[in-house]
């Protein structure tokens, strides 16, 4: 398991966590949003902006206290956020190498105590806008997106920048481990290219998409009920 510190070009801060198995997307995401949620200013005291990409943070921390223990709870989660999804998907145990279902998404956020979630079906067309509402309200949003080449992948977007009548999502990406700035067009697919060069520079061990690689949400929002 890693955890990265990715800065955008909009001067925020997001921390965004890499998947260790090939199939292990979703739960990753779930790892990253219960984490935004709950310790969303992890590197508060280290990062060079003041602003920290942001979702309500349950808790105070500050300094060095901040940083390490919001570390340490972050590691500490991941088995468990293994364990309910095992549970709520009816499996014996879960250990990210089988493909997640999204399904069983809201169940596991809420038995962590995050409120209530729904697995939405916006179409296409109809992702862009569900994302761009739900972002705005408070917080992340899971999105499965379908490669051209086959296959999915499920991403998590935590923040939503608007500059000169353009949208902007932060995607943070379990899969590389990156944060990517996407745009965002309401009533349009959403397109996302993972193997653009993200602005940040990568550090530690981590998968490296082909130049190129493309796919788009297929239309499913894992979001949280207002």
């Amino acid at each position: 398991m890693a955890w990265f510190l990715r800065l955008s070009r909009f001067a925020t801060a997001h921390a965004v966590y890499s998947q260790e198995k090939p199939n292990s997307c979703g739960p990753s995401c779930l790892i990253m949003t219960n984490f935004k949620l709950k310790k969303g200013l992890m590197f508060a005291g280290l990062a060079a902006s003041a602003n920290v990409s942001v979702v309500p943070v349950v808790g105070s921390y500050l300094g060095n206290t901040l940083s390490q223990a919001s570390l340490d709870y972050a590691v500490k989660t991941e088995p468990v956020v293994y364990d309910i999804y095992a549970k709520q998907a009816g499996l014996a145990s879960y250990d990210g190498t089988a493909y997640s279902d999204c399904a069983f998404f809201p169940k596991v956020l809420a038995e962590l105590g995050l409120g209530q979630w729904e697995a939405f079906w916006a179409g296409q067309a109809g992702v862009a806008q569900a994302a761009i509402d739900a972002v705005k309200k408070g917080a992340p949003v899971i999105i499965l997106i379908s490669w051209g080449g086959g296959g999915a992948h499920f991403v998590c977007i935590d923040d939503i920048f608007e500059v000169l009548g353009t949208t902007y999502a932060a995607v943070c990406d379990p899969g590389d481990g990156e944060l990517h700035i996407v745009t965002l067009k309401p009533g349009a697919n959403f397109d996302y290219v993972a193997g653009d060069a993200p602005i940040s520079a990568s550090v530690g061990e981590h998968y490296t998409y082909p130049a190129g690689q493309t796919g788009t949400a297929n239309g499913w929002i894992v979001r949280r009920k207002q």
